[in-house]
């Protein structure tokens, strides 16, 4: 069974508090220095890629849930992130059919637990979504786990991205 996605991005106003971070995809085009990881680290068959528009990123291709896969992702490159100073993060998207996910990642290590957002899809109408970091999901190897988003975790943020 595959599953074909697309996910365009305009600006992802990231953290928000007293001051803001902004990662541009359209304007600056930040995510230059991102990358794809499909399931394909574990034997899966799914693709996934990203193009620059005018004004944002595309970041599209087909979920295979064949030989155990089932994932692609579109996220930064390893950077240490101290977010604990934010409260929250707003992302304007839009989507197709599918739903996708804003992830936070504290380790390098795929097996660690991380924190997952929703974002739902938009039927290819631009949204923007405001996710209190309060409302992150504890996961690891995709499935959902107990747990809270801690202010320790926030300061040791090392990479954000898509699924």
């Amino acid at each position: 069974m595959k599953i074909r996605f697309t996910l365009c991005l305009l600006v992802m106003t990231t953290f928000l508090w007293s001051q803001e971070s902004l990662v541009d995809f359209g304007k600056y085009k930040d995510g230059e220095r991102w990358k794809i990881t499909n399931d394909g680290v574990m034997g899966g068959l799914s693709e996934g890629d990203y193009r620059f528009s005018d004004d944002g990123v595309v970041f599209s291709g087909k979920i295979s849930l064949e030989n155990n896969g089932g994932f692609s992702s579109y996220r930064s490159q390893y950077k240490k992130r101290d977010l604990s100073s934010f409260k929250k993060l707003i992302i304007r998207y839009r989507s197709k059919q599918y739903d996708m996910g804003f992830t936070l990642e504290m380790d390098r290590r795929w097996f660690v637990p991380y924190y997952k957002a929703n974002l739902p899809a938009t039927n290819w109408k631009w949204e923007e979504k405001e996710i209190a970091f309060s409302d992150f999901v504890k996961y690891n190897i995709g499935r959902e786990r107990d747990g809270k988003l801690s202010q320790k975790e926030l300061k040791n943020i090392l990479r954000i991205g898509f699924i």
